[in-house]
């Protein structure tokens, strides 16, 4: 009797947890439809630009400096030491990035001629025939650029908010956005006269000539109401008439990093993906910048 009622209560547990329901699953949250104030891109583009001495000129000084017991004032032309056999570069970085004009185009109906200027700093090393440091020097260059990007037509409309400055108010013009990274490719000296056939330099460095790659991303963007969805990053098309310069071809064939203008999301970070160009290696790992000068320590 006892087993038979064991029996019957194991069969009653088993049907009893057999017809037990599932717990319940979460539910994505539903998507629905949201009005944002956006700053919309109507255009943009990049650029992958060799500066060398024809586009830069000489090596200027980014500061006051004394070489060889002259003077040289900022913005003056980077006369190196008499001793100084070999030179290298260091540390370069854009300083600064500004926007010098903004206008309609007069032949294409809704481009925008932009016309930016790159104030690039970095630190020259001068060394001489035994290859010891004998001066550092903070140099610069400056670049001029211009693109044109369609920014749609303008027009009288005045906006006002008291979000972004002090004063609020804007014109119905596109606003401009550009972004950049330098990286160092040569340095070498001018001389005053041309080196002999033995292939041993003659005279004195009068100049520094240097290389920089720049990388570069421009956008017009206007304030506007949408509603939107993202689908992640956009990778602009390169600019429209930019010339190569022969000297360049190395830097030329680097790829566009778009990790540095684009970071990764938390995903893709942690998932190792790169929105580089079209790999995702990394050509400008510079690591640490310290050469042990500057304006302040002279």
């Amino acid at each position: 009797m006892a087993a038979f009622e064991l029996n019957d209560f194991s069969n009653s547990q088993n049907q009893t947890m057999g017809t037990s329901r599932p717990c319940p699953q979460p539910q994505p949250p539903a998507l629905k439809e949201e009005d944002i104030i956006a700053f919309k891109i109507y255009d943009s583009c990049r650029s992958q630009d060799c500066l060398d001495y024809s586009v830069i000129g000489p090596a200027r000084a980014a500061c006051p400096v004394t070489i060889d017991g002259r003077l040289i004032n900022e913005g003056e032309v980077i006369v190196p030491p008499v001793q100084a056999a070999s030179v290298s570069l260091e540390c370069p970085e854009i300083v600064r990035i500004i926007i010098v004009g903004k206008s309609e185009n007069c032949f294409r109906k809704g481009y925008w001629d932009i016309d930016l200027r790159y104030i690039i700093c970095y630190k020259l090393i001068f060394r001489n025939a035994n290859g010891d440091v004998i001066l550092c020097v903070e140099a610069t260059s400056i670049y001029n650029s211009k693109v044109s990007l369609f920014g749609s037509e303008g027009c009288d409309l005045f906006l006002v908010t008291d979000l972004i400055n002090s004063n609020g108010s804007f014109e119905g013009d596109p606003f401009v956005l550009a972004e950049g990274k330098v990286i160092g490719l040569t340095a070498s000296l001018i001389y005053d006269c041309n080196p002999p056939g033995n292939g041993l330099m003659t005279g004195i460095p009068v100049a520094v000539e240097v290389t920089l790659g720049l990388f570069t991303i421009v956008k017009l963007f206007r304030i506007v109401d949408l509603a939107v969805q993202s689908t992640g990053f956009t990778i602009p098309d390169e600019c429209a008439e930019v010339m190569p310069l022969d000297p360049c071809s190395y830097f030329d064939n680097l790829d566009f990093p778009m990790d540095i203008f684009a970071p990764p999301q938390k995903p893709e970070f942690f998932a190792g993906i790169s929105s580089n160009i079209p790999s995702g290696r990394n050509n400008n790992n510079n690591g640490d910048c310290d050469c042990g000068c500057g304006c302040d320590d002279r």
